[in-house]
């Protein structure tokens, strides 16, 4: 008799630290997002020695450090990264997005963090005017402003050719090569690149007028995450983490406004 109460009274210690420790892991664990990137785009997301940094980074690390969340990034072209959150392959979007109309009808924006806007990329000694495009090649980014901007202008000051890739980067390597006479791209993604890249022979002084746009991260259209993390953000702006994330990444304070 004795030696059964001694086993029951066993089984039911076990069950309870099997409860207890089940109840600790649930709730310590940390909520995840998913976040699709283009994990080549300087300054504001790619990837250094193992772990993705940047601009953006910066700003989401941030978040998720004040929100409880843990970070999953999902590498992808920036096409994709568009898709991907519209479908559910991920909760957050971000790469240096640009609000516009017709992104705003399938997917939902945070409070833009940078006004950006976007020029020609050329090498020392070449095209020194949009005027000069016809008959040259140029390239940008799939999916993306710069692409459309190509398109859009090939009646004013083409006709040229043009090249997509699915990474930027390879644009401007294509560019230094000699295959390419400009690359429209981000003018803050060019200057850092340039920065970072003294060797290049590249320049940036062609600015593409009156085109302007703020960046954000994307959310899924409806999502919750999105109110949540605008709260955040504009306490972020608040305290001045986001002037001393922009100072660290381009040297400069942001504008007042």
């Amino acid at each position: 008799m004795r030696k059964g109460l001694l086993i029951l009274m066993a089984l039911l210690l076990v069950g309870t630290v099997a409860v207890f420790a089940g109840g600790k892991s649930d709730g310590g664990a940390a909520k995840k997002i998913t976040v699709g990137v283009n994990s080549e785009n300087p300054p504001w997301i790619f990837a250094e020695d193992g772990k993705m940094t940047g601009y953006e980074a910066d700003i989401l690390e941030e978040f998720a450090k004040r929100a409880g969340y843990e970070v999953e990034y999902k590498s992808a072209p920036f096409a994709t990264v568009l898709t991907g959150v519209q479908s559910g392959q991920w909760d957050i979007a971000m790469s240096s997005i640009w609000i516009k109309k017709e992104r705003a009808e399938v997917m939902d924006f945070a409070d833009p963090y940078y006004d950006s806007g976007i020029g020609l990329m050329t090498r020392k000694g070449g095209l020194t005017d949009l005027s000069q495009m016809k008959g040259k090649t140029f390239g940008s980014d799939t999916g993306s402003a710069n692409e459309a901007w190509l398109v859009d202008n090939q009646g004013k000051y083409g006709p040229y050719d043009m090249k997509s890739y699915d990474y930027w980067v390879d644009a401007a390597l294509d560019l230094e090569a000699g295959r390419l006479d400009g690359v429209v791209v981000d003018d803050p993604i060019a200057l850092y690149y340039i920065k970072q890249h003294p060797d290049s022979d590249l320049v940036m002084k062609i600015y593409i007028p009156g085109f302007k746009a703020g960046q954000a991260l994307a959310f899924k259209k409806g999502s919750p995450l999105r109110d949540e993390f605008n709260k955040i953000q504009n306490e972020m702006k608040k305290d001045g983490t986001l002037a001393a994330i922009n100072k660290k990444w381009f040297g400069v304070d942001p504008q007042p406004d």
